[in-house]
């Protein structure tokens, strides 16, 4: 076991590696049908009980892995918390519970109850006559005065200790008032959209302090999951083209990490979970008319997507062909090798990797730069590689640009770069009427897998018609779409 290197946390939060059946029963007086008899460890004599694993359980599918246990400052176990932290992952499918948000949550209640420690205060009495007398009230107050937290951290490290006293007061004999916890209040909010209005209530906490607006974004940007991003111009694209062929100092890897985000538009999860199996697909039988093959992504794919999406890239031609020859060149083959050899030595109790599931891009270690859910290791690991890479492959890309480069290149603007080139493929379309305006907005939103339109216009930011018009027709793509290969990438200057 390990604990976080928080030096407060020394000893009060440990992270057990592995529980083993954690949802299963336990009976004492009475064999339930189908239970088996086990012991319960540290008694004189021991004691048997007997346990009922979870229906359809097998396999250690209900385990639990690097869940987090809180100790009082005595040594016991919080048992109201560690109950709190079992029941956030209790009820989510094995493949979507893992415990990192348990363990986020975990410091943020062990804060609280160093706090009342601290202060010689039940973290549960909440007789106080005034609120300035009540654990929560003073914990928040105290997270104020602190100053290292900026109000929307403050708000959910109150909002986690709310959730958990109420999930106390539901499940547990204490006598607690949720009225005297926290003021709650109904708030009823007008939701606008591009798809309509809405009306929802959301709970309006007092322990809360206003957080700044949300900054305008920069002309030419399109606001994105909190990020700014843009297009790469033609100009721009061109350098970058020129940088990455520089084989003296670029490798053949890192080249195509970047070129796959740049001719499919998918995200870096995408990009860095392609496996060996996908490339068996890139045969002439499989080629499209637009010069591309079709690549299903997403869940049951072994390729992640955002928020596990289903999705289908139109992969280019020459871009599989150069996938193929790097994934069987000698460096590669090494590497997978060295994977191989590190499963079986750090993990010899999972299911190995076969040579279909290998990830086809991998670091110089063996190691794989995102590990997507459906690796044996996903569960197991507690901290998982999330395409880091990606950040060093933009620092080394912007030691070697000019002046001209954007210093604010991240790896996600390859995905607004590919739906501006495809825009630009459409553009002699609306001027000749073989296009309708309206549908390229609903042609490119297509390729990105936006869930609506409004997205896609703000994305790019090179859309300014507004039509209803949102299905696309597939007898264009065939003949819209001629992007198979990198020639077909626009590099001249444009009026953009």
């Amino acid at each position: 076991m390990s604990s976080y290197e928080n030096s407060a946390h020394t000893g009060r939060l440990v992270i057990v590696p592995r529980v083993r059946d954690a949802f299963a029963d336990l009976y004492v007086s009475n064999k339930p049908r189908g239970a088996t008899p086990t012991l319960l460890v540290a008694t004189q004599p021991p004691i048997e009980l007997f346990q009922v694993n979870e229906f359809g359980s097998k396999n250690g599918e209900r385990d639990v892995y690097n869940f987090p246990v809180l100790f009082h400052r005595c040594g016991l176990p919080w048992i109201e918390a560690n109950s709190y932290l079992l029941n956030l992952v209790k009820n989510k499918h094995a493949r979507t519970r893992p415990t990192d948000k348990a363990r986020r949550t975990a410091s943020r209640l062990l804060d609280y109850l160093l706090f009342c420690e601290d202060q010689e205060i039940d973290w549960k009495d909440f007789s106080g006559k005034r609120p300035p007398l009540r654990p929560t009230y003073r914990y928040f107050r105290h997270l104020i005065d602190d100053g290292g937290k900026s109000p929307a951290v403050i708000n959910q490290y109150t909002n986690i200790v709310y959730d958990f006293i109420k999930f106390v007061s539901l499940n547990w004999h204490y006598e607690i008032d949720m009225e005297r916890v926290d003021t709650v209040k109904k708030v009823r909010l007008l939701l606008e959209s591009g798809r309509g209005a809405r009306m929802i209530e959301v709970e309006k906490r007092s322990q809360t302090l206003p957080t700044s607006k949300e900054s305008n974004v920069p002309i030419g940007f399109v606001r994105d999951d909190g990020e700014d991003l843009r297009p790469l111009t033609n100009e721009q694209l061109s350098e970058l083209l020129a940088i990455i062929d520089d084989e003296r100092n670029w490798s053949q890897q890192e080249r195509l990490i970047l070129l796959v985000a740049l001719m499919t538009g998918a995200r870096k999860q995408t990009v860095l979970t392609l496996r060996m199996k996908h490339l068996e697909g890139f045969t002439e039988d499989n080629l499209h008319r637009d010069k591309t093959y079709h690549l299903h992504v997403g869940p049951g794919t072994g390729i992640d997507t955002k928020r596990d999406k289903p999705q289908m890239l139109h992969v280019p031609k020459q871009l599989a062909d150069d996938l193929k020859v790097f994934a069987s060149s000698p460096m590669a083959v090494k590497r997978r090798g060295l994977l191989r050899e590190k499963l079986k030595k750090e993990h010899s109790s999972l299911e190995a990797l076969n040579d279909d599931d290998m990830y086809v891009f991998l670091s110089d270690q063996g190691n794989c730069y995102y590990m997507a859910e459906s690796d044996p290791r996903y569960l197991e690991v507690k901290s998982r590689p999330t395409g880091q890479v990606t950040e060093t492959i933009k620092r080394k890309l912007i030691k070697y640009a000019s002046k001209e480069f954007p210093l604010g290149f991240t790896y996600h603007w390859l995905r607004a770069t590919f739906a501006f080139q495809l825009y630009q493929h459409l553009l002699p379309l609306l001027a000749s009427g073989r296009l309708q305006y309206g549908e390229e907005v609903s042609l490119v939103q297509r390729r990105l897998y936006h869930s609506n339109r409004e997205t896609t216009e703000n994305y790019l930011k090179l859309f300014r018609l507004h039509s209803d018009k949102l299905a696309a027709q597939e007898l264009y793509e065939d003949e819209i779409f001629g992007f198979g290969d990198y020639s077909d990438l626009r590099l001249e200057s444009a009026n953009e």
